[in-house]
């Protein structure tokens, strides 16, 4: 039976209480539903038998353990139960109810949770996921209780074996970071350096936010160890930022102490006092003694560098009181805090004062503060011009130097190789980045050579195709024609072999007028020719017409094909607006423009311009180049057009109204016309442009 006795003590009477543990076959856990108020759970309830799956009424446990923020926890305006789960690949597998609670509380109660895991039976090696997770969860809270043992990298090695093989993100950057604190802890930097960047590639992936800024601020810290302090700083601000994000107010306050730090390293005082205030605050309103007392005093150290004495005493004052009435785990370092307070009445002249805190400083065993603390008396004592104890103070000084000269040239030796180290694999990863984008920019350039070939072949298939159609209406309007002509002669034929009957039954009637007999002769014969010339005249109009049927029948087909070219050449132009859309998206200035557009700065724009340029083979220089009289705001309304902005976002970028926006966009049509001359048939403002 295990109680939740301390719990209580940190949770307080609204967060409830655990009503037991109960250790069966099954290892089930069951609690009340008070405490999981706290966490947005609504209760735990356990199956029973040796096989019984733990289910709960929720679903941000699973969430939590795969370090993903799924928006399953209703659904139909109902809470559904689910499973503690752990994905293998895409299979499911049910992780055990104690693997699970344990590293559900691990952030906020390490202790218990060390405590969950050393209680339950290690899980058989051959149930590899069960294991590693265990083997994982119990590096993690042994580090978080400062177990020595953590040194071991056994454990940490069965969860690497694992999870590096495997598709979980979240476990894969918490495997590397424990990785990297092994290595941190046995004084392989450069190994702990390279664990933490492999860590930030696959956090990065997740939205386990407590777990990144962890990460970056370990990172943080060998770059300030080795004096990479611009490094240093961008890692302590993604710290900060991620912190933030986590809404856990211990780690945001661990970030604002470093960020003091390393400004205070930079020489940046004013940001090192604000961010050492922050810390301060909050470590006073959470009970942080660590990071309130050390951020005191790094406090009371800045305002002595910037000559601010009052301050600066009131604060290394205020660390005295508190290193002598809060027990750490951690030596007080009294000593450290009466060199601070000394040296500061020195500077302020209070020379009593000044020899009783120096003189107290001395009972260290630190070399550094006693060498300090004798320089110090040094000065003191000049001053009074006591040369007796000037010179006592110097040879104490003197001697104590030398040591500390023989441990720096050592520790100096050893830094130079280890900053080396560091700068040459920063250097390497800066170099892997050029790679990177030599070959990105080399796609982008055989692309854009791709989308100028499927212009040049667009422009070709339909200047084609515009020819084809000519000719077929062309030879449409010759049918048309000689089938007129052709039945205009058919009633010609009509009308004269109605007319030769007529001259027949006249001859038949008419057989003694000889001479009128004769004449109608003639009649017949001319018109028996002028048939005979017309029917032979239809003939050939019949030739035509077959003639330009099976043209136009040839050219139907040859326009049906030029139409599935035209189908094709669309299909081509798609697929040219989904690569420039997936160019967009892999090019975060242009997809942030497009996605959450927000007022756009100067610097803003020369970076759009760059990028634009390089993406679009140099689109606003051709664009300046074609039509030189656009304004800098034009070549802003071109570029939002390309990357398909509607107009609501263009007002947001340039910070106008929408009807702005279309007044420009007629001032802009009227200047590009103007140059070019009229769009073509059925083109637009916007089509020209992402065409261009």
């Amino acid at each position: 039976m295990w109680t939740n006795q301390q719990h209580t003590k940190d949770l307080g009477d609204k967060r409830g209480q655990f009503s037991d543990w109960n250790r069966g076959d099954a290892c089930h856990i069951l609690y009340s539903a008070d405490l999981w108020k706290h966490c947005d759970w609504a209760d735990w309830v356990c199956g029973t038998g040796t096989d019984a799956a733990c289910m709960f009424v929720s679903a941000d446990l699973l969430q939590t353990y795969h370090g993903r923020y799924q928006d399953s926890a209703y659904r139909g305006g109902k809470r559904e139960k689910s499973y503690g789960t752990a994905y293998r690949g895409s299979t499911l597998q049910t992780l055990l109810p104690p693997l699970v609670k344990a590293e559900h509380i691990m952030y906020e109660y390490p202790d218990s949770a060390l405590h969950i895991l050393q209680e339950m039976q290690m899980p058989a090696s051959s149930d590899k996921l069960q294991n590693a997770t265990w083997a994982l969860l119990l590096t993690q809270a042994k580090y978080k209780n400062y177990i020595e043992e953590v040194t071991d990298s056994t454990l940490i090695n069965i969860a690497y074996d694992y999870f590096m093989k495997k598709g979980n993100a979240q476990r894969k950057a918490m495997t590397l970071y424990y990785k990297g604190v092994l290595y941190g802890k046995a004084d392989k930097t450069q190994e702990a350096q390279e664990s933490y960047l492999k860590a930030i590639e696959e956090v990065e992936k997740t939205k386990d936010y407590q777990l990144a800024h962890l990460i970056y601020s370990s990172i943080g810290n060998i770059y300030l160890y080795n004096s990479l302090n611009e490094y240093a700083l961008q890692m302590f601000k993604q710290s900060l930022h991620y912190a933030q994000l986590s809404e856990n107010k211990d780690y945001i306050c661990s970030a604002y102490y470093y960020l003091g730090k390393v400004y205070s390293v930079l020489f940046n005082f004013d940001n090192s006092i604000k961010y050492y205030k922050k810390a301060i605050q909050m470590a006073d309103t959470l009970h942080n003694y660590k990071v309130l007392i050390n951020g005191t005093n790094q406090l009371a150290g800045v305002y002595t560098e910037t000559k601010d004495y009052q301050p600066a005493l009131s604060y290394a004052q205020k660390a005295l009181r508190l290193k002598e009435t809060i027990e750490l785990p951690l030596e007080k370092g009294l000593e450290q805090s009466y060199l601070v307070i000394g040296d500061i009445y020195r500077r302020i002249d209070k020379t009593d004062s000044a020899y009783y805190y120096l003189n107290k400083a001395l009972a260290t065993d630190r070399i550094e503060t006693v060498c300090a603390a004798y320089q110090d008396l040094y000065h003191l004592s000049k001053k009074k011009k006591d040369y007796e104890k000037m010179s006592q103070y110097c040879d104490s000084m003197i001697v104590y130097q030398d040591s500390i000269e023989i441990l720096n040239r050592n520790k100096e030796l050893m830094d130079m190789q280890e900053k080396y180290n560091q700068q040459k694999l920063l250097n390497e990863k800066n170099q892997l980045k050029i790679e990177n984008n030599t070959i990105i920019r080399n796609v982008l350039i055989t692309l854009v050579v791709v989308f100028c070939l499927i212009a040049i072949l667009i422009y070709i298939y339909q200047r084609k195709l515009i020819r084809k159609e000519h000719i077929i209406q062309r030879n449409e309007e010759e049918i048309q024609l000689n089938t007129l002509k052709r039945q205009e002669n058919e009633r010609i034929i009509s009308r004269n072999q109605s007319r030769m009957k007529e001259l027949a039954e006249q001859m038949e009637a008419n057989k003694d007028a000889q001479e009128q007999l004769e004449e109608q002769k003639n009649v017949l014969s001319e018109i028996k020719c002028q048939n005979e010339a017309l029917q032979q005249e239809n003939k050939m109009l019949q030739q035509h017409i077959d003639k330009y049927s099976s043209s136009l029948n040839e050219k139907s087909k040859e326009l049906e094909r030029l139409g599935l070219l035209g189908e094709e050449n669309q299909r081509l132009h798609d697929r040219e607006r989904f690569l420039c859309n997936q160019l967009i998206k892999k090019t975060d200035v242009l997809y942030r423009l497009k996605t959450k557009p927000q007022y756009m700065k100067d610097e803003q724009w020369e970076e759009v311009k760059e990028t634009m340029n390089l993406l679009f083979d140099n689109y606003i220089v051709r664009l300046s180049t074609l039509v030189p009289s656009l304004t800098e705001s034009d070549l802003q309304i071109c570029c939002f057009i390309k990357l398909g902005i509607a107009n609501p976002g263009i007002a947001d970028l340039l910070g106008i109204e929408s009807t702005s926006v279309s007044k420009r966009k007629l001032r802009l049509k009227e200047r590009i016309t103007q140059k070019i001359g009229a769009f073509g048939k059925g083109q637009t403002l916007d089509l020209w442009l992402w065409e261009f």
